[in-house]
């Protein structure tokens, strides 16, 4: 299995594909959850309740991965290890990009407005410490 280069998982990380989230429990056990992501720089962003289960791990233990694969020959993947952060400047935008970048225009801003009106969005965001990504080829 070959590497991808840098340029090549952040080509992936930038495709609207479900990617999973792994936060660490008070007890010390990863939660895992699916999400939609955006790349912002070279951080990752996801949207969370800011009473979830990953906003809470997140306050008590800021280490997080992120899984992206695609569900396609050759199966490439890319791991996200990192520190994380909440933050509640920006969430209206961000969500908003977000939602578009998986649902298109209309539907995404659509949905993002019905979001931040049934939620308390925080923005989740990974700053690398490590990105692997793998060709998924012999």
């Amino acid at each position: 299995m070959g590497k991808l280069s840098r340029e090549e998982a952040y080509e992936l990380l930038g495709r609207p594909l479900i990617s999973v989230v792994s936060t660490i429990r008070p007890d010390g056990t990863p939660h895992m959850t699916p999400v939609w992501h955006v790349v912002d720089g070279e951080d990752v962003v996801i949207g969370v309740d800011s009473s979830s289960v990953k906003a809470r791990n997140v306050r008590a233990n800021p280490s997080a991965a992120l899984c992206v694969m695609v569900d396609e020959m050759p199966q490439r993947w890319v791991l996200v290890n990192g520190r994380a952060s909440l933050c509640d400047e920006g969430v209206e935008g961000l969500l908003r990009a977000i939602s578009v970048h998986y649902m298109g225009e209309e539907e995404g801003i659509s949905y993002s407005e019905q979001a931040m009106r049934d939620f308390d969005f925080a923005l989740l965001r990974i700053t690398p410490s490590s990105v692997i990504g793998f060709d998924g080829l012999e």
